[in-house]
């Protein structure tokens, strides 16, 4: 309900699991929930965390994050009412809250929160509400353009950053790096990577068919993997078929060690378990799945 008398209504709070409700008491009156998704509704390769922050049992602002891995990326809108005050700390307080939750280790915040085909964030300023916080551009140009601004305002205090300037800020991911995360890791990665190259080879392989392409998929994994899916749940038969289809582009599976390979298995059954945040986890350490992804990806 809060949600829809606003038109904000989000895949994860129309279709969230009520059984995967957690709660934080982060102190100043505001409590932060966090959920997912039931198995029956996941994203392929994500994992995704939805959330709201009440503040004094009011709901203050709507949360979503998408994982893979050690990063995420992450939405975060406040509610027109309850702009500046303590919106910087709320924030920080929820993404403490969700890289405690994900194991993430780098934030990404996507273009339209800054403001790409976003005039409600360029009026704003969004941009430098997460640069101060620490964010810092993913491309190169924009991270100088950045910088020269930040002179700018640092030799004139009355300075304001154009409309057209923060237009171009908003051209690129913006990223934040906890201690000991590999930076610029995942500057130029996006799902929608992956997915083009396996809508390409589907194009290209089996004339469209999507029916016939994660069949061939499927049996191509279980024979690299050394298993066989006909005892699997029909979610996680889903999960290895999704699978399927983008380790066909990852060369070189064969040669990974069978601890890999049994490790992959575990990653891909997780997927249909009650908690996502599991198999999460579990990408997270398996670095050879990472680099593969990463590669592929960016």
């Amino acid at each position: 309900e809060v949600m829809l008398v606003r038109y904000r209504e989000l895949y994860g709070t129309t279709l969230g699991d009520p059984r995967s409700v957690v709660r934080a008491d982060v102190g100043r009156g505001a409590t932060i929930y966090l959920w997912n998704l039931p198995p029956d509704r996941r994203l392929p390769l994500r994992a995704y965390v939805a959330g709201l922050t009440l503040k004094n049992g009011v709901p203050i602002n709507y949360i979503e994050a998408i994982g893979l891995c050690e990063w995420m990326e992450v939405g975060f809108n406040t509610f027109y009412t309850f702009r500046g005050g303590e919106a910087g700390w709320i924030y920080a307080q929820v993404l403490r809250c969700l890289c405690h939750l994900m194991g993430t280790t780098c934030v990404s915040v996507y273009p339209y929160q800054l403001g790409h085909d976003n005039d409600e964030a360029i009026e704003s300023g969004a941009f430098w509400f997460y640069r101060k916080l620490g964010f810092r551009p993913g491309r190169a140009e924009l991270q100088r353009l950045a910088e020269g601004e930040e002179r700018k305002i640092a030799a004139d205090p009355k300075y304001r950053t154009p409309a057209r300037t923060l237009k171009r800020l908003a051209a690129g991911h913006v990223f934040y790096e906890l201690p000991g995360s590999e930076v610029g890791a995942w500057d130029r990665f996006s799902t929608r990577n992956i997915g083009l190259r396996v809508n390409r080879r589907m194009a290209r392989d089996f004339g469209g068919d999507a029916v016939l392409m994660r069949e061939h998929s499927r049996r191509a994994l279980e024979r690299t993997l050394g298993v066989s899916t006909s005892s699997w749940t029909p979610l996680e038969k889903a999960a290895f078929e999704n699978f399927a289809l983008v380790l066909a582009d990852v060369p070189g599976v064969r040669a990974w060690t069978r601890e890999e390979k049994q490790d992959l298995v575990r990653i891909i059954r997780a997927k249909a378990k009650p908690d996502e945040m599991l198999y999460l986890h579990l990408t997270q350490r398996h670095g050879r799945l990472r680099r593969a992804l990463l590669a592929i990806g960016s």
